[in-house]
């Protein structure tokens, strides 16, 4: 059974991982941001911001998202230490023939969509992401969603070598196999920074990969409870990321953190950084 975050069990192994030497991993959309209909829109908060700066300075921090690096590095800046991108193949010290593998494969499969289904994707509003190493079918603009989806999913369906599908909000990614997922990524940089113990909050059918580790040395965290998940705690909603942020802050400076507040709201820590 998921349990609540930020109740008294969740708040319990926050500050257990802040007292020890741990790793503090999320994913970007839905998690650090909120989701938006316009993703190039897409910035971090000025608290959050300001938090995972000052949470840098006591335990390493990173992101694992399905963007790609680039992408990440012009949204986080010098903020995040560690940015792993395209869901564990960039930024996690893959083998360039992987990589390579992938970039061929992707734009294989990027002709074949183009040649076969360019118009109906138009038509639907439908819009494909390269991102070097995967594709990501977009129909959040979609006025026909349901239908969008079904043509991205009958396209996919169509590619050779058969790609790994892996659904999102409204959205859906084409990942070579074979490749590396973002549970695969999580745990080679947590054996590269000799870490033994992780954070890892998400929202999305693709931290699942993490999650589904059931590692006992990783707390994970998903936002919005559900029982199709195997996180073990989950958040009411993706603005209480900053809540649990201040916990792990209060918790390497020394201080306690009252319980919520009617506003819904964590208090303050004396480090006064939100």
């Amino acid at each position: 059974m998921m349990r609540h975050a930020l109740g008294e069990i969740g708040r319990r192994q926050l500050q257990a991982l802040a007292g020890m030497r741990s790793l503090y991993a999320f994913d970007f959309d839905g998690t650090l941001t909120k989701i938006m209909r316009d993703r190039r829109a897409v910035q971090l908060s000025r608290r959050v911001r300001m938090q995972l700066n000052e949470l840098s300075r006591h335990a390493p921090i990173a992101i694992v998202s399905g963007r790609s690096l680039r992408d990440l590095h012009a949204r986080v800046g010098g903020d995040v230490s560690y940015l792993i991108g395209n869901h564990g193949v960039e930024g996690s010290h893959e083998l360039a023939e992987v990589r390579n593998h992938a970039q061929q494969v992707c734009a294989t499969w990027k002709s074949q969509v183009g040649t076969r289904f360019g118009n109906i994707f138009r038509r639907l509003r439908v819009e494909v992401e390269d991102k070097t190493y995967s594709l990501t079918f977009h129909y959040r603009a979609a006025t026909r969603k349901r239908a969008a989806r079904e043509a991205v999913i009958d396209a996919l369906s169509e590619l050779r070598p058969s790609p790994r599908i892996v659904l999102g909000k409204s959205s859906v990614n084409a990942l070579t196999p074979g490749t590396p997922n973002k549970g695969g990524a999580l745990l080679k940089l947590m054996a590269r920074l000799g870490v033994q113990h992780a954070l890892f909050v998400g929202d999305d059918v693709t931290d699942e990969d993490v999650f589904g580790l059931r590692d006992s040395r990783i707390v994970t965290v998903r936002i919005g409870a559900t029982k199709n998940s195997d996180a073990q705690y989950f958040l009411k909603r993706q603005s209480e990321v900053g809540d649990l942020l201040q916990v792990l802050l209060a918790a390497h400076n020394g201080a306690s953190v009252p319980g919520r507040s009617k506003r819904g709201t964590a208090g303050r820590s004396e480090s006064g950084a939100v």
